[in-house]
């Protein structure tokens, strides 16, 4: 089944305002974290990834609200300017628009608008209640019959439609939003002055979704002692995430079993990978103090000077030996 989870389907736009090389508005299409189409002001149409088989005709048949969308942006930015008493020069009109469908039915549809940055005028329409988040004194202000109408355009027209186009693209795409790609699991080890970092790296699964932990005895590491853990694009249509652990010289003596685990759609059971300090000997770590690795380097100095001085006075003696035998045939030759 297609609808078996929360799928979404949302427009990233900007709108700019003031001289710049970039378009005045630009667009993207993205099913779940698929980038579907893009269309921008200077193009005027709407243009498919390669990636995608998406028929035109699809597409084509919302062009007039995204051209809605454009003129509403306008709109709102020359609002925003007022509101945030913005002077001239370039400014930009952001807005994440879209809906989510939860078993092929309608769940969500939301607006949300920055300008410059700043939080702007977000509505959100969840099938149980209409709501708008707005900033205290805000320009606009809508009266009960304004109101009706958006809820009325928010429900029976901007919902439908969306959902309508989100089910026909999951239909179309899914081999690739329905796809289930196995995670790679790493562990590694890197030194570090006063001990090391270990490191859960879990690399080219899809979708995004995955539970990575890492155990010390059998027992997860509180979160706050990780650093990292947020899921990253791998460039390939894949995903990444890390996890690192910082460990000292003392809790490395104590030898304690490390353990990476992934749990994923992908995987009928929990994948892991183990580690220890003398777990083999690519994975031992030897533990030195600082003075000590000084003293190491320092001797270690010593021995590459004394053998370059025995190297070249072999070279020397070579030479002279050479020398000598020269003479004693000259020598022999004159006799």
């Amino acid at each position: 089944m297609a609808h078996r989870r929360r799928h979404s389907l949302w427009v990233l736009a900007s709108y700019i305002s003031g001289s710049t090389m970039f378009p005045e508005f630009t667009m993207v299409l993205m099913l779940d974290d698929i980038q579907m189409a893009y269309l921008d002001s200077d193009l005027d149409r709407i243009r498919t990834t390669a990636a995608t088989k998406v028929e035109m005709d699809l597409l084509q048949d919302n062009v007039f609200i995204l051209r809605d969308m454009w003129e509403d942006m306008k709109k709102r930015l020359n609002l925003a300017k007022l509101h945030f008493n913005l002077t001239t020069g370039v400014h930009v009109q952001q807005r994440l628009a879209g809906c989510e469908v939860m078993d092929g039915q309608p769940v969500l549809i939301m607006s949300k608008n920055a300008a410059n940055g700043q939080d702007a005028f977000s509505l959100m329409y969840n099938m149980t209640h209409f709501t708008l988040s707005r900033q205290q004194d805000w320009v606009i202000h809508w009266d009960n019959m304004k109101w009706a109408f958006i809820q009325a355009l928010y429900s029976n027209v901007y919902l439908p439609v969306c959902a309508h186009t989100l089910k026909i693209l999951l239909d179309r795409e899914k081999r690739l939003v329905m796809r289930r790609v196995r995670p790679r699991v790493h562990f590694l080890m890197k030194q570090v002055v006063g001990g090391a970092q270990l490191t859960c790296l879990a690399t080219d699964f899809y979708p995004r979704h995955i539970n990575l932990t890492l155990l010390r005895n059998g027992q997860a590491v509180d979160e706050d002692q990780l650093t990292g853990g947020t899921v990253l694009p791998n460039g390939n249509g894949l995903y990444q995430v890390k996890k690192t652990l910082t460990v000292s010289v003392e809790e490395l003596r104590l030898k304690h079993n490390y353990t990476c685990v992934a749990s994923h759609l992908s995987l009928d059971n929990r994948l892991q990978v183990s580690w220890r300090v003398e777990f083999s000997r690519s994975h031992r770590i030897p533990i030195i103090s600082v003075p000590a690795s000084v003293a190491l380097a320092a001797g270690l100095l010593v021995v590459l000077l004394w053998w370059r001085r025995r190297s070249k006075g072999v070279a020397m003696e070579t030479q002279e030996q050479q020398v000598e035998s020269k003479l004693c045939m000259k020598d022999v030759q004159a006799i």
